[in-house]
């Protein structure tokens, strides 16, 4: 997931970083150096991600995958 993807979902959930970061259950710096590209993603987040999003793990990492993939034939 890229950085813009992640914001996208935070902005539709309507949610700033801190309540974001609260949601995700991670803290509001990993939220903000995320958005700002200084970080990436750990697998455990992309998990936390899958898991509020009531999906499994596999499905999203497929959905990652795609979107990685998509993205690099643009």
């Amino acid at each position: 997931m890229d950085r813009e993807l992640f914001k996208a979902i935070r902005y539709f959930k309507g949610m700033n970083q801190v309540q974001f970061a609260e949601w995700l259950g991670v803290s509001t710096p990993t939220v903000a150096l995320f958005e700002a590209g200084h970080r990436t993603m750990s697998e455990a987040t992309y998990s936390r991600v899958a898991h509020k999003f009531d999906i499994t793990d596999p499905d999203f990492q497929a959905y990652r995958q795609r979107h990685i993939n998509l993205k690099g034939s643009v």
